[in-house]
C-alpha cells in the first residue's frame, strides 16, 4: 500500500511580520536547512522507509520562488533515491484564499485509491517516526488524527475516500469540520510535537530557547 503526503507550504506567514517562517533554519549541524526543506526531508525519510513508498506533494504559494529554491535539495534527493518515492511541487496562485484552498490543491494530486497525510511545513518537530506511529494506528478508519491533551494536531492520515470529499468542499470549510463528521480515530499522543508549530515570533523564540 502506497501512502502520499501533502505538505502545506503556501501560507502568508502574516503573524511573523516580514519574515518568511518557512525559510527559518531547522535541524542542526550539517543537517540544518530552511524549515520547509527540513519538514519535507522528514516526510521523505518516512516514505523511503516504506516498502511501497509514496509521493510527497508540496504546495507552495507565498514567496514561492524562495520556497521552491529551498526545496531543491529535497528534489535532488528524490532523483537520486532507489526507493519508490516521488516528489511534486504544486503552486497555488490562490494561496491568499486560505489554508483550505491550498489543501484542496494538494489533495487533488493524491494518487487514486491511496491513503494520504496532510502535514504542515511549519512543524519542524515532526519526524518520520510520527508518520509511522499514525500509520500503525490506521485500520480502515476515515482518518487518524493525533491529539496532544485536548488539542488536535498534525499530520493527519486520511482514507482514500476522503479525497473527493475534501476537494468538493468550499474554501470556507475546513478539514477539521469534515473529520468531526467522519469515522475519525482521535489518537491520544504523549508528544507535543504533534501540535508544535511556528506561527509567530514568540513560537520561534521559545523553540530557540530549548
Amino acid at each position: 500500500m502506497r501512502i502520499d503526503v501533502v505538505l502545506l507550504a503556501a501560507g502568508l506567514s502574516s503573524r511573523m511580520g516580514k519574515t518568511n517562517k518557512l525559510l527559518l533554519p531547522a535541524g542542526s549541524g550539517a543537517g540544518e536547512m530552511p524549515m520547509c526543506a527540513f519538514s519535507a526531508m522528514q516526510a521523505l525519510d518516512y516514505l523511503e522507509s516504506r516498502k511501497d513508498g509514496g509521493t510527497l506533494i508540496v504546495v507552495t504559494g507565498y514567496r514561492h520562488r524562495e520556497t521552491e529554491k529551498a526545496l531543491k535539495v529535497c528534489a535532488d534527493r528524490v532523483r537520486a533515491s532507489q526507493a519508490p518515492v516521488q516528489m511534486i511541487t504544486v503552486l497555488n496562485r490562490d494561496y491568499r484564499k486560505g489554508q483550505f484552498n491550498s489543501t484542496k490543491k494538494g489533495v487533488l494530486n493524491v494518487s487514486e485509491n491511496t491513503p494520504f497525510f496532510i502535514s504542515l511545513a511549519d512543524m519542524p518537530d515532526i519526524r518520520a517516526s510520527h508518520y509511522e506511529k499514525l500509520e500503525s494506528l490506521y485500520t480502515g478508519q476515515d482518518a487518524v488524527r493525533p491529539f496532544s491533551g485536548s488539542v488536535p494536531g498534525h499530520p493527519v492520515l486520511h482514507a482514500p475516500s476522503l479525497k473527493q470529499r475534501i476537494t468538493d468542499m468550499p474554501d470556507s470549510a475546513s478539514v477539521r469540520e469534515l473529520l468531526n463528521t467522519c469515522n475519525t480515530f482521535n489518537a491520544p499522543m504523549d508528544d507535543s510535537a504533534f501540535i508544535n508549530d511556528i506561527d509567530c515570533p514568540s513560537d520561534w523564540e521559545s523553540r530557540q530557547a530549548r
